[in-house]
């Protein structure tokens, strides 16, 4: 008797739940209202994280100037070049990983000279060196 009952309300739970998800997808509210986004919860708060224009044009953030950028130039050893704009200071092997120079490391410390360079007018590891202040060429693969 027990499965009788159970198979008896199957289709009457169905149609609940059928009805239920009817209703909520009805009353849902809808994503975009006049090509706003709206945000639910926090449509309440969109008016305080709103751009002020009356304060005028936008500064830099606390800085009193900014540092001033340089160029590197990187030659391969095949002639071909590539231009990094850095600031002052940075790290040369930092600079060419995200420049995407491949130079080839060993020790990292500027005794073996795998990354040997000349920078400038001298030679240099670029695994050890900074960016000097004002604009450079670097020719690397010295050792490839």
């Amino acid at each position: 008797k027990q499965f009788v009952v159970v198979d008896m309300l199957r289709p009457s739970l169905l149609l609940v739940y059928l009805s239920l998800c009817a209703a909520v997808a009805v009353m849902w509210p809808r994503s975009v209202v006049r090509g706003n986004v709206r945000m639910g919860l926090f449509d309440g708060l969109a008016a305080a994280f709103a751009n002020d224009q009356s304060l005028g044009e936008r500064e830099n953030a606390g800085l009193s100037r900014e540092k001033t950028k340089r160029t590197i130039t990187w030659v391969s050893p095949t002639g071909k070049e590539k231009r990094s704009v850095v600031v002052a200071g940075q790290r040369l092997k930092d600079i060419a990983r995200a420049s995407g120079i491949p130079v080839k490391y060993d020790c990292q410390e500027g005794s073996c000279k795998t990354c040997e360079a000349i920078i400038g007018k001298a030679r240099g590891k670029i695994c050890v060196a900074s960016a000097p202040d004002k604009d450079i060429t670097i020719k690397y693969g010295l050792r490839n």
